[in-house]
């Protein structure tokens, strides 16, 4: 795990965890991952995991990413782990409407995904790798996933680095969404 993910204590520090009570994880899988971010901050409550998938696992909930079934502002940190990829703009850009609803004042989003290279044969390749049940695989970068971003409700929208990642060797983009506390 530590080698999909190097840098867990900066994402803890961009999410404030060790400051947060109500954590939401939405991925593809089983949420180990959050759940590793959650005990390393120290958090006395465990994340919700959130699938978008009925994949082994435990989730708390399954539901679509376009429709969360949570109150305005419940959470005070969001993750989303390589969950975009397997979804088209339209999706993308309700699914950002859903975090920016979801995120209580003066809290933040952490979106990690692959990203697409210059060499269109390498992205090809990176897309049959990655799909894992996917019909079709959309890699975006950091402009196509700001401009899908925009509009949303989000007071901050920053590219942060958290590389490089050892496994896969795919890159990756890392987007902050935040809201301005109240």
């Amino acid at each position: 795990m530590a080698a999909l993910f190097p840098r867990a204590a900066r994402m803890i520090e961009l999410l404030e965890l060790g400051r947060t009570s109500r954590y939401l994880d939405v991925g593809f899988g089983t949420g180990a991952f959050a759940e590793l971010l959650s005990a390393r901050a120290g958090m006395a409550t465990a994340p919700i995991l959130l699938d978008v998938t009925a994949r082994e696992g435990r989730p708390d909930v399954l539901a679509w990413p376009e429709r969360l079934p949570f109150r305005d502002g419940t959470f005070d940190a969001i993750t989303a782990f390589h969950v975009l990829r397997g979804l088209d703009d339209d999706a993308v850009h309700a699914f950002a409407e859903e975090l920016a609803r979801l995120l209580a004042p003066g809290s933040a989003a952490l979106v990690v995904e692959f990203a697409p290279v210059r060499w269109r044969a390498l992205d090809e390749l990176h897309g049959r790798i990655l799909a894992g049940g996917c019909a079709q695989v959309d890699l975006r970068g950091w402009g196509r996933l700001a401009a899908l971003f925009t509009e949303c409700g989000f007071d901050a929208i920053d590219l942060v680095e958290l590389g490089p990642y050892a496994l896969p060797p795919v890159p990756r983009v890392s987007v902050l969404l935040r809201r301005r506390p109240a």
